[in-house]
């Protein structure tokens, strides 16, 4: 059996999600999802848990749901990325189909190349620009611009194209990128075009309770599961508590700059109200992603430590559920996989050496922070779709 890979989110499921996965599933036999968890890329919590959105996942065709570990999920694109590519190029995963905005396979990897062949001199010019004020993805894009004299390059989901193609190349993997136009909608678009809108969009209509708007844009299978939705603002209580009890801890949380620990600390002491917190922490030099993935990590207790042992990849993967293809595969493969599998807790201290348990453990304890406030079922088995 072929297995394609693709890289997800799903928060939530909608109609371009299943318009990817439609295109994704002609390149090879079955599908296997690398999803985020509980805490995603841009440093939010999931609108839904885990469990809900993998279930979405099936309901849709996914045939094999796998988990990226919050160490990977709530990081920036190179480190998401290329903890992602890892699990599925483990897991024997042949193709990997991803969305893009320029549908320019040969730029991509004539930019992924690039930042590998040429490393020091354009992380140094990313370094200057940084310097002199400028966000991370408008500095990337301006330094590549400079160096191929081409302009507006780069958007969100070629980022993350670009990011996964280098970790295929820096793996030394076999697997190929393929890639999927992104159409109609921008990844942070608000219209609806022919009943497809942004994941972002979603979660402003989820917000505001605009229920005849949410039902035209996600697949049924997807809008009979909605729940209570989750928002970070629900998590501050505990994030300032963090904050204000840690203080001389901040400095080491990953993702954190020298003076941003204060600052965030000052904001934390002055503003009850995380609107008014926020929105006084926010400075043009850092983008909401960077920012909410530092509080992320402050409330998560997300350090440099535990990121720079887990840059060379994961030895286990958290298997949230299966089709009966998905069955067969881990079946007939299990014996090529270059990781561990594992489809619950039972028998983890005969599976996993004592560092994988401490890394499954702060797994567990992440996804317990997130139920504080949006309380779910942890299942003990994966879900099973016949």
């Amino acid at each position: 059996m072929r297995a394609t890979g693709i890289v997800v989110e799903y928060n939530p499921f909608h109609n371009g999600h299943k318009l990817h996965l439609m295109e994704a599933k002609k390149n090879g036999d079955l599908v296997i999802a690398v999803m985020s968890g509980n805490f995603l890329q841009r440093g939010e919590p999931a609108i839904y848990d885990k469990w809900t959105r993998a279930n979405m996942a099936l309901k849709n065709g996914v045939d094999l749901v796998v988990e990226l570990p919050v160490f990977y999920s709530a990081q920036a694109a190179e480190i998401f990325s290329h903890g992602a590519v890892d699990i599925l190029n483990k897991l024997g995963v042949e193709n990997l189909v991803f969305g893009s905005e320029s549908s320019d396979l040969e730029k991509l990897k004539k930019i992924a190349y690039l930042q590998i062949d040429q490393k020091e001199l354009v992380d140094e010019k990313i370094k200057q620009k940084m310097e002199e004020g400028i966000s991370y993805p408008n500095a990337i894009n301006s330094v590549i611009e400079e160096i191929l004299g081409e302009k507006g390059i780069l958007k969100p989901n070629d980022i993350l194209g670009v990011e996964y193609i280098k970790a295929i190349r820096k793996l030394g993997s076999s697997m190929e990128a393929k890639l999927i136009e992104r159409k109609a909608v921008g990844y942070h678009a608000k219209e609806i075009i022919d009943e497809i809108t942004s994941a972002t969009s979603i979660r402003a209509m989820v917000k505001e309770g605009r229920e005849e708007e949410i039902k035209k844009v996600m697949p049924r299978e997807s809008h009979d599961l909605l729940g209570t939705p989750t928002y970070l603002e629900n998590f501050y209580p505990l994030l300032r508590y963090e904050i204000l009890n840690n203080y001389e801890e901040l400095k080491f949380v990953a993702d954190m700059e020298i003076g941003l620990d204060n600052r965030v600390f000052e904001m934390a002491v002055k503003y009850s109200d995380f609107y008014d917190f926020y929105k006084n922490l926010m400075t043009k030099r850092y983008t909401n992603g960077r920012i909410q993935r530092v509080l992320t990590h402050i409330l998560l207790k997300i350090d440099k430590k535990i990121i720079d042992e887990t840059k060379i990849g994961i030895t286990y993967v958290k298997i949230l559920g299966f089709s009966e293809k998905g069955s067969r595969y881990l079946k007939e493969k299990k014996d090529t996989f270059r990781i561990k599998p594992l489809s619950g807790l039972k028998n983890v201290s005969l599976i996993l050496d004592e560092r994988e348990r401490e890394l499954l453990n702060f797994e567990i304890k992440c996804d317990r922070i997130y139920g504080i406030i949006n309380p779910y079922e942890e299942r003990k088995f994966p879900i099973i779709i016949k």
